[in-house]
C-alpha cells in the first residue's frame, strides 16, 4: 500500500475512534445503555444506539413529584457535519430557535437552584401558564434548568402527545403546564453548529 494513503488511513482510524485522547469505555458505554433502557423506546428510539466519543453528558432524572422526567444526551465537540446528517436523518414536526420569544417550555418556573436542590416551584406569573402564542407550538424542555444552552441552538420536535402515556410514570396534572397539556411527552434534539453540540432528549411530566 502506498505509504501516503496508510498514513491518511491510520490518521483517520485514530480521529475516529477517539476524542482528547479518549475512548469511550466498556463501563460507560454500559451505563448509556442501562439508562437508557430505564425508559420507553417510544421515548428514546431517536437517541444513538452507542456513545461515539467524549466527552458528553447524560441527564436522567425521575423526580414524580415534580412532573420532572427526563432522559437526555448532551454530544460535546461534535463535527458540523454529523450534526447536518442527524438533522437530515429525521422527519420533524416543529422546528424552533432557541431565540424565538414565545418558546413553549416544559416545567417553565423551573430554575437550575429549584430542580438542584428539589425546591418547590412557585409560579412567578400565571399569565405566562397559557399564552396565546402557545396554540400552534409543541411543548419543549426547559433546557436552562439542566446545562444551559444559547441562542444559536436550534430546536426540533421529533414528537409530542398529551395525557399520561406511560404506566411507570402515571404523574398528577403539571399547574405549570395549560389545560390541555397539563400532562404529556416530547421527544427531539437540540442542535448547535456555533458550539458543536447535539442534544438527544425525550421528556415526561
Amino acid at each position: 500500500m502506498n505509504k501516503i494513503i496508510f498514513l491518511r488511513l491510520l490518521f483517520i482510524a485514530i480521529m475516529f475512534a477517539s476524542c482528547n485522547g479518549q475512548v469511550i469505555s466498556k463501563e460507560d458505554s454500559n451505563e448509556y445503555l442501562k439508562s437508557k433502557g430505564e425508559f420507553d423506546k417510544i421515548l428514546t428510539s431517536h437517541f444513538p444506539n452507542k456513545l461515539v466519543a467524549y466527552p458528553y453528558t447524560i441527564i436522567n432524572n425521575k423526580n414524580k413529584a415534580k412532573n420532572d422526567i427526563c432522559f437526555m444526551l448532551y454530544e460535546h465537540d461534535v463535527n458540523p457535519l454529523k450534526i447536518d446528517s442527524v438533522i437530515n436523518k429525521y422527519h420533524f414536526i416543529a422546528k424552533y430557535a432557541y431565540q424565538d420569544s414565545c418558546l413553549f417550555f416544559i416545567n417553565r418556573f423551573e430554575t437550575k437552584y429549584t430542580y438542584e436542590n428539589r425546591k418547590k416551584v412557585e409560579i412567578l406569573d400565571s399569565l405566562l401558564v397559557n399564552r396565546d402564542c402557545y396554540k400552534m407550538k409543541y411543548p419543549v424542555p426547559n433546557f436552562k434548568i439542566f446545562n444551559s444552552i444559547d441562542e444559536s441552538f436550534n430546536i426540533y420536535v421529533l414528537e409530542a402527545k398529551s395525557g399520561n402515556r406511560f404506566g411507570n410514570f402515571n404523574l398528577l396534572p403539571n399547574l405549570q403546564m395549560p389545560p390541555e397539556w397539563q400532562n404529556g411527552y416530547s421527544k427531539g434534539i437540540a442542535t448547535s453548529r456555533k458550539n458543536k453540540t447535539l442534544i438527544y432528549w425525550g421528556v415526561i411530566w
